[in-house]
């Protein structure tokens, strides 16, 4: 079994003692996520975008801090989302966590992962580049007797809330691939701030929880009372994902 934790959309800022939707501190948040994270021991982390809140250079460092203090800096995946600076991500994190020259490689129990940039330079909207998608075909169909997690920040499916006007614009080009490759068992994504989950064909679609706030998924904005959280998938070795999602009580 191989035990990988996503957190997502921290939303950090430059000041640790600012406060965010709800009263909610996003500093604190993340580092009660993150004790809760290694105590559950996972053989990978990965953040799926947004880790700063207002771009600053000071919110990557605050995000790394924490990470080294929870001793999970080893075992972190990072990809940018809207907010995101990826200068700054790249002056601070490890370049392993980043994963710029190869964002297609294998895990243990003949599952793959995939690391798909979705940001654009434009809005909160987002968008994969043909070459990505490109990229993305070759390798699924080189891989195709084995199993297949993709992870980006975007939702590439509806949520059919307030969201949905910040949308992943090619997404059904990424849809129709993944449909087309019954390997692909499961893509994760932040970006909406709460946790769906949705089966189409073979694959499992599912979002993740903020270690933030939360936000409800009305017609128009809405921050939910839930709990900041994060998701915790188990790979098994004949291509099942068992997960769950996990808040703070508190």
């Amino acid at each position: 079994m191989l035990k990988i934790i996503q957190i997502t959309d921290c939303h950090l800022f430059s000041d640790i003692n600012k406060l965010g939707y709800n009263g909610i501190n996003p500093f604190n948040s993340l580092k009660h996520v993150l004790q809760q994270v290694q105590r559950a021991k996972p053989d990978r982390v990965i953040v799926t975008g947004d880790i700063s809140g207002d771009g600053s250079e000071q919110s990557y460092q605050h995000f790394i801090a924490l990470l080294k203090q929870h001793s999970l800096t080893d075992i972190l995946l990072a990809i940018p989302g809207n907010h995101d600076e990826p200068s700054f991500m790249q002056k601070h994190f490890p370049a392993k966590s980043l994963c710029l020259d190869s964002p297609h490689f294998a895990l243990d129990n003949n599952w793959h992962l995939h690391l798909l940039d979705t940001q654009t330079t434009q809005s909160s909207t987002g968008h994969l580049s043909l070459a990505s998608l490109d990229a993305l075909e070759r390798y699924l169909s080189r891989n195709a007797s084995d199993y297949h997690l993709i992870a980006a920040h975007h939702h590439p499916i509806p949520c059919d809330g307030w969201m949905d006007k910040h949308e992943w614009h090619n997404r059904l080009a990424f849809t129709s691939k993944v449909a087309s490759h019954s390997a692909v068992k499961g893509v994760i994504y932040g970006h909406i701030h709460m946790d769906t989950e949705y089966q189409q064909d073979d694959c499992l679609y599912m979002a993740c929880p903020s270690t933030c706030w939360q936000f409800a998924n009305q017609k128009t904005f809405e921050v939910s009372v839930l709990k900041p959280g994060y998701r915790v998938l188990n790979l098994t070795r004949n291509g099942q994902i068992k997960t769950s999602v996990q808040r703070l009580m508190e």
